[in-house]
């Protein structure tokens, strides 16, 4: 299948929805490809959580993003792949927040991401000025979860949800092609969709946006962590593995693994003349 653009998805709108999963690595990455995912997806916070094992998305860096980016990839070819610009980098001046968009994009992404509204939305405006492809994110903002009280929904009251409409209004008059809705509730997700021309991705804001975003450790199952309510384990890849690394283990104590067809031959001659030789030494 041949990679998604930026035009094929909004004109997806209305006909199909789309599926965004994360991925920081090779093999991940061209699971997805292979499964016919349409968008991979990541940034500060898969790389703290999954190779860091750090429970916050702010510590990651430009390099850290760039180099998951160069798996990311190599794995999916063919898979348009959206890279968020990390914790700070939009923070600083426009220039800075433009600099990392490039880096970004020269490095293989067909798209970045900015979390927040606000003065955010001018930062999106000065990426898409430049012709690079920009999603906004929307709603619970993970950086900025501690302004709100912590991870929890967001737009439960009228006041909450006329800003997140007013955000998203902003951010697709801003150029950005599509938008993030976290942790929004479902009624309000499926208006804000409804009456905006770009694509909404959710991600435990109901079934009516666009698109649905999981990720991939999730639906894997390869953590012991907190299942939010809004994801899915498909299966449970964290047990399994445990179960698969004791079972190496009592193997080789056992002296089942290896076996002899697990190891390399060498000639009897050979061997005899190996012998000879480290014996006389």
């Amino acid at each position: 299948m041949a990679k998604l653009t930026v035009k094929d998805i909004l004109e997806l709108k209305n006909k199909r929805k789309l599926t965004l999963v994360g991925a920081v690595d090779y093999f991940t990455a061209k699971a997805l490809e292979f499964s016919g995912i349409d968008i991979i997806g990541f940034g500060g916070t898969n790389i703290e959580m999954l190779i860091k094992g750090n429970n916050t998305g702010v510590k990651a860096t430009i390099e850290e993003l760039l180099f998951c980016l160069e798996g990311v990839r190599n794995g999916a070819s063919d898979t348009f792949i959206m890279a968020s610009i990390p914790y700070g980098y939009s923070s600083i001046n426009d220039d800075e927040t433009l600099r990392a968009a490039v880096s970004i994009m020269k490095n293989g992404a067909d798209a970045t991401k900015i979390q927040g509204g606000g003065i955010k939305i001018e930062k999106i405006k000065k990426i898409t000025g430049e012709g690079i492809p920009c999603m906004g994110h929307i709603g619970l903002t993970p950086w900025y979860a501690s302004n709100i009280g912590g991870f929890k929904s967001v737009g439960k009251n009228a006041n909450e949800a006329i800003k997140l409409y007013e955000d998203a209004l902003s951010i697709q008059e801003a150029g950005a092609f599509a938008i993030e809705l976290e942790c929004v509730p479902y009624k309000v997700a499926a208006e804000i969709t409804k009456r905006l021309d770009i694509i909404t991705i959710g991600i435990g804001s109901g079934p009516e946006c666009d698109g649905q975003n999981l990720h991939s450790e999730d639906i894997l199952g390869t953590h012991d962590w907190y299942y939010p309510k809004h994801t899915k384990k498909y299966c449970n890849f964290y047990e399994e593995s445990k179960k698969a690394f004791i079972d190496f283990k009592n193997d080789v104590q056992k002296c089942v693994f290896p076996k002899l067809n697990n190891s390399f031959e060498i000639k009897d001659e050979d061997f005899e003349t190996f012998v000879k030789a480290i014996d006389s030494l």
